[in-house]
């Protein structure tokens, strides 16, 4: 009998042991894009210094599916025509993103109470280099444990950046049920580029 009490307590304590363990690798920290971006750019460098010759990878904002926070922590989606490039097509100074002709009506809202369920739907699905995610936020500090946890347990790409300025003009004449024509706006030109070719975006699957 003694033995079977000492067995149990054995097995209670390492059970213990074991949900103290999953908890740690629940909790994530806040993601800073700016911090993170950082490192990345730190180690690019540190990359570019081994290997002067060696040009740094190319950047690129865009993919099939993007996911937009915006600063209330709002979700939003839209899809792109996803373009494969080869080696050598893109180039290595692109670190501003290109004028991609988004409309209020390429966003959708999505509510967060769905977000998990309508990404198992959209996301997955996808041929293999369409399932990288963007993930763009409008604040640089991105709180959402339940979204990472879903994305790393089903191995889905993704890459995090900040909004791009086309993606916040058009959200923001979006939610204000506004007439927009990109025509009318006044870019910055250091945060844009226009392309000769605009790219089509794909309806949105609801």
């Amino acid at each position: 009998m003694a033995r079977i009490f000492i067995g149990f307590m054995i097995c209670f304590i390492f059970l213990n042991c074991s949900k103290k363990e999953e908890n740690t690798t629940v909790k994530h920290k806040d993601y800073i894009i700016s911090y993170e971006d950082r490192k990345l750019q730190n180690y690019y460098d540190s990359l570019q210094k081994r290997n002067p010759k060696s040009p740094p990878p190319p950047r690129g904002f865009y993919s099939g599916n993007q996911l937009i926070i915006d600063n209330k922590g709002d979700y939003y989606y839209y899809q792109k025509e996803f373009m494969r490039y080869g080696c050598g097509t893109i180039p290595a100074s692109d670190t501003v993103p290109h004028f991609i002709a988004l409309k209020p009506n390429n966003i959708m809202k999505v509510p967060q109470a769905i977000i998990i369920n309508f990404l198992s739907k959209n996301i997955p699905t996808k041929e293999e280099h369409k399932k990288i995610l963007i993930i763009a936020s409008q604040n640089d500090t991105i709180k959402n444990n339940l979204l990472f946890d879903y994305l790393n347990k089903k191995n889905i790409s993704f890459l995090i950046r900040k909004t791009t300025q086309e993606e916040d003009t058009v959200l923001k004449y979006m939610k204000r049920n506004e007439i927009y024509k990109s025509e009318n706006i006044k870019w910055d030109k250091d945060r844009i580029t226009f392309p000769f070719i605009k790219p089509k975006l794909e309806k949105t699957i609801k």
